[in-house]
């Protein structure tokens, strides 16, 4: 059966609402005939058909979704134009996003396992290494956009729940496909601030290396259980001033390793040229895997 016929035939059965932006919302649906749970995102058309920007970034989900086949990133399953409607069929998380661990580790005063930092770590530079290889910028990762599966729903431990557990990176409404030398670098704002790079803060030109500051901002808070600059204020000059000054809080334990330390402080560093690529930190997160796993293994 062909694509067309696909959709033609497609019915799909609502069941509630996953979340709302400002011009989309994200539903967990079934599909009939195949019997398949999916996330369906819905863009209005209407509310946006005189602002091209917004136009843009929806065609540039799609386009990059379907150049990218990784583990660790969330496939389009399909996408079609129907009544000033934008449908895009999305894998769905079983597990709810990151910040979920985040939130049960924070509510129970219980610190997320090395081990599992490390793993998360692995899966987020694999997928950002797959993104980074096909040209392809995310532009605003954090939590709320790294999904989760193959959580032990039953268990109690915290750590049994989520020893197991694979991540994948989603929303790339904000992704952009750097295609040659002469789009090299990007200048627009997009994102969330708290997980924004210096560069892009200060309206600079960026690259690649801003993913990885929004990245090591993520694992940063997978172990401290809060955003590096995190305020329990909605100042947003000071949130302003300690990003592009690089100002974070130690991480607030004794019984993660230093490697853990020094891989995120080498990451969250001002001068963009200095953080290193995303090839080195693949390599980095799996040996502090390994290693994390060997320490469990001899305890």
């Amino acid at each position: 059966m062909s694509e067309l016929e696909r959709q033609s035939c497609r019915r799909v059965i609502f069941d509630r609402v996953l979340g709302k932006g400002t011009f989309s919302t994200v539903y967990k649906a079934l599909v009939e005939p195949d019997n398949e749970h999916i996330a369906l995102k819905i863009v209005h058309l209407q509310n946006i058909v005189h602002d091209p920007k917004t136009v843009r970034d929806c065609v540039n989900e799609i386009s990059n979704l379907k150049k990218l086949n990784h583990s660790n990133i969330i496939r389009c399953l399909w996408w079609d134009f129907s009544d000033f409607e934008l449908k895009i069929g999305l894998e769905l998380a079983t597990g709810g996003d990151l910040r979920r661990i985040i939130h049960e580790h924070y509510d129970k005063f219980s610190l997320i396992k090395e081990s599992i930092i490390w793993s998360c770590g692995v899966q987020l530079s694999s997928a950002l290494y797959h993104m980074h290889k096909s040209r392809i910028m995310h532009r605003d990762i954090k939590p709320a956009n790294i999904f989760v599966y193959g959580l032990k729903e039953e268990e109690n431990s915290l750590y049994e729940r989520w020893r197991g557990v694979k991540i994948k990176l989603g929303d790339f409404g904000f992704s952009k496909n750097i295609t040659n030398s002469l789009d090299m670098t990007c200048r627009s704002v997009l994102g969330s601030p708290l997980y924004m790079s210096p560069e892009r803060m200060l309206h600079q030109k960026y690259y690649f290396d801003s993913d990885i500051w929004s990245m090591a901002c993520v694992i940063y808070e997978l172990v401290a259980l809060q955003a590096p600059f995190h305020l329990n204020t909605l100042d947003m000059n000071l949130m302003t001033k300690r990003i592009i000054h690089g100002f974070y809080p130690p991480i607030p334990s004794d019984i993660y390793s230093i490697k853990i330390t020094k891989f995120i402080d080498s990451c969250i560093i001002v001068d963009h040229k200095s953080r290193p690529n995303i090839s080195q930190i693949l390599r980095v997160t799996q040996r502090g895997l390994a290693e994390s796993w060997n320490t469990v293994l001899s305890s």
